[in-house]
């Protein structure tokens, strides 16, 4: 059987954060619309395995269930039927994460104000002073922070039962 290599759509995003991609190293097959098992214990008997699969996402969005999801709809769109998860692993790295906060603050201006007073004898009187009055200025500012991201990623093989095994 010839080898032909090719790129089966990377990073194809079908749950949220949750990725993947898929390398076909046999001929090219349509896609599956079967149901797809998995396994991470062994490779099912009279298979042709069809290439590597692999679905990844970041935590708290990219769960396992999420994961094997996503990782059997990638091994369906690579004409398999059955995924073999050979690895799952956790990366851990610390990227800059931007956020807004509340920085208002408060300022006091004189402002003038005109007082009216009613004399004894019936006559107004109007007063002018100079009163402190303090506000709140709303404000947003903005900052960075370095937050660790895990990323979580199934790695596996893609098959194809014969006909009798499915």
């Amino acid at each position: 059987m010839s080898l032909l290599v090719s790129f089966a759509a990377s990073c194809g995003s079908v749950q949220g954060s949750v990725q993947s991609s898929g390398f076909i190293t046999s001929h090219a097959v349509a896609p599956s619309s079967a149901s797809v098992r998995v396994s991470a214990t062994r490779d099912p008997p009279k298979a042709e395995e069809l290439g590597v699969a692999e679905a990844h996402g970041t935590v708290p969005a990219a769960t396992l269930d999420a994961l094997i999801s996503e990782f059997r709809a990638r091994v369906a769109s690579m004409g398999g039927d059955y995924g073999r998860i050979d690895s799952l692993g956790t990366r851990h790295e610390m990227v800059t994460e931007t956020y807004t906060y509340d920085c208002s603050t408060t300022e006091t201006v004189t402002e003038t104000r005109t007082v009216s007073q009613v004399n004894p004898d019936g006559t107004v009187t109007f007063t002018t002073e100079a009163v402190p009055v303090t506000r709140t200025v709303a404000k947003t500012c903005t900052g960075e922070r370095q937050v660790e991201v895990a990323t979580l990623t199934v790695v596996g093989r893609a098959f194809r039962t014969l006909p009798e095994e499915r």
